[in-house]
């Protein structure tokens, strides 16, 4: 397998389920800001030009809780989802959750903020997300007070998800993220596969910012 990914990005969800599976996966990293996402080499991967994108044989597959997914289904001893219907469905409900209710808000925000071109960015659209955010921020601030993990008492695919966004939320210095939701990003981050996943995106993009600099010497 190998994952196209970038640093500061939704591909770091992927490359957390791949090392909390334990998956042996090469990693790619595209340097979106220097338009590496638009040249000719990554659209024949990926026609929209956009990461995460994993590869697996003679599947490409493009959308980070897509890729999540897979991961999970293809290493179930891992038990990334739940067996049981209803602890999965559990798992199912927080996934969709941060998705359509959290994500949305923050991706329309930073695209508002610098991801659009400027005549086509909207600041004010910035307040009423940020006052739908906060509502959604208490919903998990309330299940997250009376449990350790998002769906229960175990680690799930939906915490990858869940702490991504609340961690995108603080890194975009948003406020409303309560004390149980803090206390929870901080278990996660505690997770050996969490460190594992940022060491390889960060490694990977120091590497290819080192190749990419004429040698002082040269």
């Amino acid at each position: 397998m190998k994952l196209y990914g970038s640093k500061n990005s939704r591909s770091l969800r992927c490359t957390w389920a791949l090392e909390e599976v334990g998956a042996s996966y090469d990693y790619q990293h595209v340097w979106l800001m220097k338009g590496e996402g638009q040249s000719p080499a990554f659209k024949a991967i990926n026609p929209a030009g956009k990461i995460p994108v994993l590869s697996d044989g003679d599947m490409t597959l493009t959308e980070s809780v897509a890729i999540v997914m897979y991961v999970a289904e293809k290493f179930p001893d891992a038990a990334l989802m739940p067996t049981n219907a209803k602890q999965r469905a559990e798992a199912f409900r927080w996934i969709f959750f941060v998705v359509s209710e959290v994500e949305a808000h923050l991706w329309t925000i930073a695209q508002h903020r610098f991801a659009l071109p400027e005549d086509k960015r909207v600041p004010a659209v910035e307040a009423t997300c940020v006052w739908q955010l906060q509502r959604e921020f208490r919903v998990l601030e309330k299940f997250l007070t009376a449990r350790p993990f998002i769906s229960g008492d175990r680690f799930t695919a939906a915490d990858i998800l869940v702490t991504h966004c609340l961690t995108w939320a603080l890194s975009a210095k948003l406020d409303g993220v309560g004390q149980a939701c803090l206390a929870y990003i901080e278990r996660m981050k505690q997770r050996p596969a969490f460190a594992r996943a940022v060491a390889r995106e960060r490694d990977a993009a120091e590497q290819q910012d080192a190749a990419a600099t004429p040698s002082a010497t040269a």
